[in-house]
């Protein structure tokens, strides 16, 4: 069983966290996943369900039990990874502002321990695991609402399910996509819409659109991907700790279930207080059709 925070002020301090951990692990949304706070240890394998394109309709010939399979995978995923982040304050610190320093300095290292996983899960967007892309190669300057089309149909000729699919897009061509005549103008009415106040493109052409600024630095030359969910496999558990610490426990979102684990201990010899949040989780690619990758020239 998961351990439980007990502290009123160590769980006013996970809550604000979970809040950017959540935001910042949004394109998650793009793929299967089985998450938890449920207690793991590392190299533990978890079950993700993979769903792709049933099979077609039959003709009825005296029995429903005829083509009945569709393309329905369970993918292990082993927890293999484990990222932290560490912060710290001195007990005068922390009592002098009632935990303000600590709950910021929490805040901003959930929110990079964030940004951290889901770059390491983008690395698994490579040629190799889904293809030379079938979408040329395009500048920033050149993306726009008829190139999103182009994905589209890209998309289609590859037989990537129509619901659940999503855009991730590196930002300097999200925001290129923002300036775009047919994308501006949908924002017209009201003018007060997110597109022009917050910069958001919720949904076009029929994916869900995510801005990312984390896609990995590699040679694979990624800036963005059309994905359906059963592209990528991604789980994530709770670290359950050996050591005793002064508190511990599963940080979870009940929508989502995305999860962090929370640990506070103290350094006597130096009157500090640390923090560490972590995540244990893994990855893998799935049905290869699953992914659209997008490059650079």
């Amino acid at each position: 069983m998961a351990n439980t925070l007990t502290n009123v002020k160590d769980i006013k301090v996970a809550q604000n966290a979970l809040l950017p951990y959540r935001a910042t692990l949004t394109p998650l949304r793009a793929f299967s996943t089985n998450f938890s706070p449920e207690p793991a240890d590392k190299l533990d394998t978890v079950r993700v369900p993979v769903v792709g394109a049933p099979s077609e309709s039959s003709d009825f010939a005296g029995n429903y039990t005829a083509n009945a399979d569709s393309t329905v995978s369970v993918i292990p995923v082993q927890l293999n990874r484990h990222k932290y982040q560490t912060v710290h304050v001195t007990a005068r610190e922390a009592a002098e502002t009632a935990l303000n320093v600590l709950d910021s300095l929490v805040a901003s290292a959930v929110k990079q321990l964030a940004q951290d996983v889901l770059q390491d899960i983008f690395s698994e967007i490579t040629a190799a695991n889904y293809g030379t892309t079938a979408i040329p190669a395009l500048a920033p300057a050149a993306f726009d609402y008829k190139k999103v089309l182009a994905i589209r149909e890209a998309c289609s000729l590859a037989k990537m399910p129509i619901t659940d699919r999503s855009l991730v897009l590196d930002g300097a061509y999200y925001t290129n996509l923002l300036a775009d005549d047919v994308v501006a103008k949908s924002f017209y009415l009201p003018i007060t819409q997110p597109g022009v106040v917050e910069a958001q493109i919720r949904r076009i052409a029929g994916f869900d659109v995510h801005e990312t600024v984390i896609l990995p630095e590699n040679d694979e030359k990624l800036v963005g991907f059309a994905a359906h969910p059963s592209g990528l496999a991604v789980a994530m558990r709770y670290l359950v700790p050996v050591a005793e610490y002064d508190e511990a426990g599963a940080v979870t979102d009940p929508e989502t279930g995305l999860t962090f684990g929370y640990l506070r201990y103290t350094e006597t010899s130096s009157n500090r207080i640390f923090v560490t949040v972590e995540a244990l989780y893994g990855f893998k690619a799935a049905i290869g059709a699953g992914i659209k990758r997008i490059v650079k020239p």
